[in-house]
């Protein structure tokens, strides 16, 4: 581009980056930043940072990132929530959980904003890489008695396989009751009337876990499976298959939760 004196823009040197940090050369991307710089015509912004600080959570680069988000403050670059999601995953990887947490409080409360259900989400999956069940459960009643976020169904499965991937099916059945607002569980109950719901996936492998267990967990499983036909006319007979509506009323809910999108009934 430079040859045929065609002059790069903030774009070109942001997609060159994200490029790079994408096919995990994170030093070549760095190469470019420092050249976009030493050009003198643009400054990064949050974008590019993000970009940056992407690439080096894939490569557990915990010390270069903290050193590119110094940066982007003293940049006067304002985080955002995705910078949020970056950084809980690069710190929940590296052992950081507590410096997760903290950081998600300090840069929402130094910028004004408030962490969305995706950064959440982030920090349940943070929370399982440290083996810490009871931080995430913690979270989701933190969460749930926060009017200004609203948890998705997204949330509820990688809550939910957090519990069987730490050994705690029983536990997971009482997520999955609580995302379908459900009796019987002793997590936190949003006063939301709207119901969020879990994908079939997450559901079948809850199921599976249970069945696969021993007589607490089968009896566990039978209601579940009965108060998900009773409350919502969902059948989960069989842990192997994807969950049904039944009768007219399941059709019903199942045309109405497709009209919600992704938080209506799968």
């Amino acid at each position: 581009m430079k040859e045929t004196c065609v002059e790069p823009d903030i774009i070109t040197y942001s997609t060159i980056i994200k490029g790079y940090c994408a096919i995990g050369d994170v030093d070549r991307a760095f190469h470019v930043l420092a050249e976009m710089r030493a050009d003198g015509k643009f400054v990064p912004d949050e974008i590019m940072y993000n970009s940056i600080l992407d690439g080096c959570a894939k490569q557990h680069r915990v010390q270069e990132a903290m050193r590119v988000l110094d940066e982007m403050k003293a940049c006067g670059i304002c985080p955002s929530n995705i910078t949020l999601s970056i950084l809980v995953k690069l710190l929940g990887h590296a052992q950081g959980l507590n410096k997760a947490f903290q950081t998600v409080e300090d840069l929402s409360g130094q910028n004004g904003f408030r962490p969305n259900v995706q950064v959440y989400t982030c920090l349940v999956q943070a929370c399982r890489f440290n083996r810490r069940l009871d931080r995430a459960l913690t979270l989701h009643d933190k969460v749930v008695a926060d009017a200004g976020c609203k948890l998705d169904d997204k949330f509820y499965a990688v809550l939910a396989r957090s519990c069987l991937q730490l050994h705690q099916p029983l536990k997971a059945a009482e997520v999955v009751r609580a995302a379908y607002r459900l009796p019987g569980h002793s997590l936190a109950t949003s006063a939301r009337r709207e119901l969020v719901g879990m994908d079939t996936r997450a559901l079948d492998e809850v199921a599976a876990q249970l069945q696969a267990g021993g007589s607490k967990e089968r009896e566990a499983l039978a209601n579940l499976a009965a108060d998900l036909l009773e409350h919502h006319g969902l059948h989960l007979s069989n842990p192997q298959r994807q969950l049904q509506f039944g009768g007219r009323s399941g059709a019903r809910r199942c045309k109405e939760g497709m009209g919600r999108g992704r938080n209506g009934i799968r």
